[in-house]
């Protein structure tokens, strides 16, 4: 029977006509997706960022000499005048110190706009505004004028005339300050009567014990002012206090004189 068997043909040529057709499929896909790429390319706006730019030639500046500045003789004058060394006056006018050498023949209404001449300096005469020089050259009053002299000896007179003002007020008087306080330390052996604090009945009965340290202050006498403890438990703090004020110590001595002093007293509470 299986001897008989006749192999045919038909399955093959089946599978290929399928080959063929998958083929030219998977072509016509991928040229379509190709097409699909480049045209999706072409319509998208790719910004590089370029948009706001500006092309511009750098260019170099023109160089132009600037005119020569042409000054008139009055400007040049006037800068001259006021670049001196020397003070400048358009007269030789009198300070109102010195002596007058010519008395004026009547009185005028019209104001003097003009400065007089420099006391002790040497000055310039001439047109142009009036200024006060940068340098000081011997102590002559200025050329043709002759009375280098005079002020000379006018500088004397005023020198010797002008004296210093002897003050009549008493010096002030310096205020003391506090006086000075000083610190002891620990003050148990100074003490002339220590009082001894009483044992608070609550403290006892829930067992508190330990050291109480008691700041006091001292007056010259050698009694206690104030007295704030500083350490120790609560319920022994009060009668730590109490009994501090009512110690006396002996008077403290600075330079052989009674000072206030402060210091510490320590106070043991101890259960038997």
């Amino acid at each position: 029977m299986f001897d008989k068997l006749i192999e045919s043909n038909s399955v093959q040529a089946d599978f290929k006509g399928r080959s063929r057709y998958f083929l030219v499929s998977s072509v016509v896909v991928g040229i379509l997706f190709l097409a699909a790429v480049v045209a999706s390319l072409y319509a998208a706006d790719i910004d590089i960022g370029t948009g706001e730019f500006d092309m511009s030639r750098m260019l170099a500046p023109e160089v132009v000499d600037a005119p020569e500045r042409v000054e008139d003789e009055p400007a040049r004058a006037v800068a001259s005048a006021a670049t001196s060394e020397l003070p400048r006056r358009n007269q030789n006018m009198q300070q109102v110190a010195e002596s007058p050498a010519d008395i004026p023949a009547g009185v005028s209404t019209v104001q003097n706009t003009s400065k007089a001449r420099p006391y002790g300096r040497s000055f310039e005469v001439g047109d142009g505004p009036e200024s006060d020089g940068s340098s000081v050259r011997g102590t002559g009053i200025g050329p043709g004028s002759g009375g280098s002299e005079k002020a000379t000896g006018l500088a004397e007179e005023i020198a010797s005339a002008v004296k210093p003002v002897e003050s009549t007020e008493p010096p002030p008087v310096r205020k003391a300050g506090p006086p000075p306080i000083k610190s002891l330390g620990v003050i148990n052996g100074r003490a002339i009567n220590l009082q001894t604090p009483p044992y608070p009945p609550h403290a006892l009965a829930v067992g508190v014990q330990g050291d109480v340290s008691v700041q006091v202050l001292i007056d010259e006498e050698g009694r206690v002012i104030s007295a704030k403890a500083i350490d120790g438990h609560a319920l022994l703090r009060p009668t730590a206090v109490n009994a501090a004020k009512r110690t006396r110590f002996i008077p403290t001595q600075l330079s052989l004189k009674p000072v206030k002093a402060t210091g510490i007293i320590v106070y043991k509470f101890k259960r038997n």
